[in-house]
């Protein structure tokens, strides 16, 4: 039961993922200037909150099976069942992994978390199976469900976190900030930076700072030292928006500056 109730919501869960990736997909447009992608979030919410919902129905139901324990017939029958929803779920496992590589997908990453699951689900099943086969205590059945609940849940609340990160514009990563700052203090003409700010839409990176040259630098040179830096990241993060603003050198205080007690 555990098993089937995830892989009914993993085939409705992955029509929605493959809608929101063609639409995620699609080029920014007069209404969209940011561009399509997070949609992926959305959607991404929506599975989260699918899956906490087939834990809770699991638990109830195990609840019920320790309580009213019903005998398993057909052994070899779901065993057989397992074995190829086993296979079938690490291929697909292996593919989303392989396509990961190459695209930096939220709904993909959610889908193949999701699917992760499944293959060590389908594992304890069999498991239990097995031992059921030879003589095992009815309730290790409702137990194997119920962790595979929580563990299930504990994959839902993963992928909350991380497309909430997304719709609130949380900061990237530590360590693409860290290669972001690294390119603007390389550039020779770069006398000061502040004011860097970071999130992520879909694929994409929107990357805003600030720089500071010297001050006599005619507008050309400034452009072309803020053009050299967006080149860099652009080479960097194949997906990115670059926002530079320039200041003369001494100047950094401008009216964008939104966080209070933050200027890096």
């Amino acid at each position: 039961l555990a098993s089937l109730t995830d892989s009914i919501m993993d085939s409705l869960i992955s029509v929605m993922a493959l809608g929101s990736i063609l639409y995620a997909d699609r080029p920014a447009d007069a209404e969209h200037r940011w561009g399509h992608g997070k949609i992926e979030a959305v959607a991404a919410l929506i599975q989260a909150s699918v899956i906490t919902g087939g834990s809770v129905f699991l638990v109830f139901s195990s609840v019920d099976r320790m309580v009213r324990p019903q005998p398993l017939v057909d052994h070899w029958l779901a065993i057989w069942v397992m074995l190829a929803s086993l296979g079938l779920s690490g291929l697909l496992v292996f593919g989303q992994r392989r396509a990961l590589q190459d695209v930096d997908s939220l709904t993909l990453e959610a889908d193949h978390l999701n699917y992760g699951g499944d293959v060590l689900m389908n594992l304890g099943t069999l498991g239990v199976l097995f031992a059921s086969l030879f003589g095992a205590p009815l309730w290790i059945d409702s137990v194997v469900a119920i962790i595979g609940a929580v563990f299930m849940a504990t994959m839902a609340y993963s992928v909350f976190m991380k497309a909430l990160n997304m719709l609130l514009d949380r900061e990237l990563p530590h360590a693409d900030r860290l290669l972001i700052i690294r390119d603007i203090e390389a550039h020779d003409a770069v006398l000061g930076w502040h004011d860097l700010r970071t999130r992520r839409h879909g694929d994409v990176y929107d990357i805003s700072f600030d720089i500071e040259v010297d001050a006599d630098s005619s507008l050309r040179e400034a452009h072309n030292v803020a053009k050299d830096l967006e080149q860099t990241l652009v080479s960097r993060f194949s997906k990115c928006d670059v926002m530079i603003h320039v200041d003369p050198q001494g100047f950094p205080d401008d009216e964008r500056h939104r966080v209070k007690g933050i200027h890096i």
